[in-house]
């Protein structure tokens, strides 16, 4: 399997369909400095079900926590869409919906090292929640693996962006929460 990063230009893209109405440009070279440290980080990684949690959540943090345009609800928003569009290009069907997940992201403590065993975790009990079988962690977890597939192209998964965009909304106020979610 191939390790498929995400670029500057991706994240631009994925805030942009997002948030069609921001009036903030991003700082290309602030995004390009996140892609770089996470490249460094991860070019030489194994993929497989670890690995990629772990970029995805790196993602998100590092996306949440360094301000890379001047809105920065806007900005965790489009962390959130980036880590999830991560894992889902992996064949990792991640809903962008969590509220839980989205605060753990967000919150100042969290680091990619707490926040990827979150990912899992929140992964592990949707698969458990949609087996007609009893699964313990360990058996989703090896249901996720083998899930797994080699990365399709990311153009085809934003997409789906509009209905992350419909479920997820920030006013502008610093401090605001993503509003309850009507699950599809």
């Amino acid at each position: 399997m191939i390790l498929r990063l995400i670029t500057p230009t991706d994240i631009i893209n994925v805030h942009k369909a997002m948030h069609r109405e921001a009036t903030h440009q991003p700082n290309y070279t602030q995004l390009f400095n996140v892609c770089e440290a996470i490249d460094q980080k991860y070019c030489d990684s194994e993929i497989n079900l670890d690995s990629v949690f772990a970029i995805a959540a790196e993602y998100g943090v590092r996306l949440a926590h360094f301000h890379w345009t001047e809105d920065t609800n806007r900005a965790a928003e489009t962390a959130f869409a980036v880590s999830m569009l991560f894992l889902n290009q992996y064949g990792i069907p991640m809903r962008g919906d969590n509220q839980i997940l989205f605060n753990v992201m967000r919150d100042d403590w969290t680091t990619p090292d707490k926040f990827a065993p979150r990912l899992m975790r929140e992964y592990a009990q949707t698969i458990i929640d949609s087996s007609e079988e009893y699964l313990t962690a360990g058996k989703a977890f090896k249901v996720a693996e083998q899930s797994m597939q080699s990365p399709i192209r990311f153009g085809p998964i934003t997409r789906g962006l509009e209905s992350l965009r419909n479920h997820f909304t920030v006013s502008g106020c610093k401090g605001v929460q993503w509003d309850n979610l009507v699950n599809d």
